[in-house]
């Protein structure tokens, strides 16, 4: 795990308009880029912008450097394709209808969603959507934003704060860190989109991917707005069973509702907030593997379904979902989750990515570490407000390797 021969350079990656309170004041900020490389020469690209990751590029079984995170070339491409790469704050996933009520009051949120239903990844300037400051500190990389009081209607002002790390055995580290100076909800976590097999491989190479997460529940969501009802029903005899390794075949995404996983994993630990394996993902022709650890309850596991679909995909039947000896879900809950994580398939406009790629549908996965979505309004789920004096901590690992010779 050593970092000591860490070589991290800096660049720019363009310029922003400097925020404003009331308009735009005529001054710009840098937006900085940040290369590490390990002493194998596999290195990582972080961008100040919404504190993303651009690039992870590590071996093939042949030894073969490949980038596996999909992005873009320019600063553009960030701005008009948001959450790919970066930082989700203050809180990952959903609120239901922007309310929220901490220590006795209500507070109301901006409503952002595309369904109107909701408060969705921070809201209209969440923390993807900012140029964080940065700098080099020793072999780490640290950003760090503060989000203001009453911004997106959120209570106090929260400083957060995000280290990277990247080892000689590929591991990249991501500690965040945050303090607020009024009770608030925080959940905070990376939205890095990867393909392990090379980030312009697309759909073809995706469903090659075998996963496995170690959860053995999942929070049920209301098909009209993608919120938690409260629920939390076992895996057993569902898509959402990935307790062993399972191949992500054209089928197994079309049997999922809504054509792809897009679903809050409830991950198997003796206590909530303790560091353990989430998931692992291996892709058998190049060989990577991919092992996430976390300290949080939940895992958001996802299979690009927002990328631009060249066709309509169908929800399934209830026969395709889950064996119907499963007295534990019956017709009529699946016809309340049928459709869950679908959209309406209008014309989108196409997303071109790094080296003039055209992603795609299912082209890229992301397992994102969190707690459950719309946490700060239902009691059973793990407490998600931060007091004054507390520190949110969130620490990520995403661990890179080669399947093993046999």
């Amino acid at each position: 795990m050593s970092i000591r021969d860490t070589f991290i350079e800096e660049d720019g990656f363009g310029i922003v308009p400097r925020p404003n309170r009331n308009k735009h004041n005529g001054k710009f900020d840098i937006v900085r880029r940040y290369t590490l490389t390990n002493k194998h020469k596999a290195s990582v690209q972080l961008i100040s912008w919404g504190a993303g990751i651009q690039s992870i590029k590590i071996p093939n079984k042949s030894g073969i450097l490949g980038d596996i995170v999909l992005g873009f070339d320019d600063l553009e491409g960030y701005l008009k394709n948001r959450y790919i790469g970066s930082i989700i704050g203050r809180v990952v996933n959903r609120i239901s209808g922007g309310k929220m009520t901490v220590n006795n009051k209500v507070h109301q949120l901006s409503v952002n969603d595309k369904n109107g239903y909701s408060h969705f990844n921070g809201g209209i300037f969440g923390f993807d959507n900012v140029n964080w400051q940065s700098h080099i500190l020793d072999k780490y990389v640290v950003m760090s934003h503060c989000s203001r009081a009453h911004g997106e209607g959120y209570p106090g002002d929260m400083l957060t704060q995000v280290k990277y790390s990247w080892t000689d055995d590929n591991q990249l580290h991501i500690n965040i860190r945050a303090t607020a100076t009024e009770p608030t909800p925080a959940n905070i976590t990376t939205n890095c989109l990867m393909n392990l097999a090379g980030h312009a491989t697309g759909p073809i190479e995706l469903k090659k991917h075998v996963v496995a997460i170690n959860a053995g529940s999942w929070t049920f969501a209301d098909v009209k707005d993608n919120l938690p009802t409260g629920a939390i029903f076992p895996v057993d005899r569902t898509v959402y069973d990935l307790r062993l390794p399972t191949q992500l075949t054209k089928n197994r995404l079309y049997n999922v509702p809504g054509g792809g996983y897009n679903q809050n994993l409830c991950v198997t630990s003796p206590s909530c907030w303790s560091y353990r394996f989430h998931a692992r993902v291996l892709h058998p022709g190049s060989g990577r593997t991919l092992e996430v650890y976390s300290n949080q309850p939940g895992l958001q596991f996802t299979t690009g379904n927002d990328l631009t679909d060249p066709e309509r995909i169908y929800p399934p039947d209830f026969d395709d979902f889950c064996d119907c000896d499963n007295e534990d879900f019956t017709p009529a809950k699946f016809d309340q989750v049928s459709l869950q994580n679908a959209t309406e398939y209008e014309e989108e406009p196409e997303i071109w990515g790094k080296d003039g790629v055209r992603y795609q549908r299912h082209g890229g996965f992301t397992l994102s570490p969190q707690n459950y979505p719309d946490a700060i309004n239902i009691s059973d789920f793990p407490c998600s407000v931060l007091y004054p004096g507390k520190v949110y901590t969130h620490d990520i690992t995403y661990k890179f390797g080669l399947l093993s010779k046999i």
